[in-house]
């Protein structure tokens, strides 16, 4: 089994003990609200890896009237995230294979799912998401920081074991360097409070990036 399904298979057993420990976190807000406030009325945005709904209910609650998808590897995690966030459509999906046609989406919003997707999909990844953004359209990304050779299986405080890849922000083969390889301009980037309840304690950040 590949390390991405085996952390959706993971997270799909911990679905239930995740969203007890993160879905109220609200750590990560402001740059949730860096992402909903330039957003057109009605824009349709996709959320990858889209977990028990966090993201899309915090975007929801400020921005009522956008069009949300989120996709999950996880079944488990998409049956949380249709309880919690009924205004939004979820669907068992992998963010390595993002629905939609070129164009089709406002904003694609990644949050903590690049930890589990090794560089060569990561960087898949971003060149997809450019693809299927409209112009001027945003994409979101978050995750743990970290030295990209220091990545490997890691244990949680349960004893369950997933692989985790860690992705530097700048320099060759970094998410900066994919980014404008897949023409979209980098508009902000900041460190990340890491959660005081997280299994390991981690030097995370986000970036939102535009498409011309």
């Amino acid at each position: 089994m590949d390390p991405s399904a085996r952390s959706a298979q993971v997270f799909d057993q911990l679905a239930d003990l995740y969203q007890s420990k993160y879905m109220d976190l609200d750590l990560y807000d402001e740059s949730y609200a860096l992402l909903a406030a330039p957003l057109p009325p009605h824009a349709c945005v996709l959320d990858a890896a889209c977990g028990p709904g966090t993201v899309a209910r915090r975007l929801l609650a400020w921005r009522p009237d956008l069009q949300l998808l989120g996709v999950d590897l996880a079944p488990r995690m998409v049956e949380l995230a249709r309880a919690a966030v009924p205004a939004a459509r979820f669907e068992v999906g992998d963010c390595r294979q993002l629905p939609g046609e070129d164009g089709r989406w406002d904003a694609i919003v990644c949050a903590f799912g690049l930890p589990y997707l090794d560089p060569t999909g990561a960087q898949a990844f971003v060149a997809r998401a450019a693809r299927l953004l409209a112009p001027g359209g945003l994409l979101y990304l978050s995750t743990q920081g970290g030295r990209p050779e220091d990545s490997g299986p890691q244990r949680s405080s349960r004893g369950d074991v997933v692989h985790v890849f860690f992705h530097a922000m700048e320099g060759p083969g970094s998410v900066g360097a994919w980014l404008a390889e897949a023409g979209l301009v980098l508009q902000s980037q900041a460190p990340l409070p890491c959660p005081a309840n997280a299994s390991v304690q981690t030097a995370d950040w986000y970036c939102i990036a535009r498409k011309p």
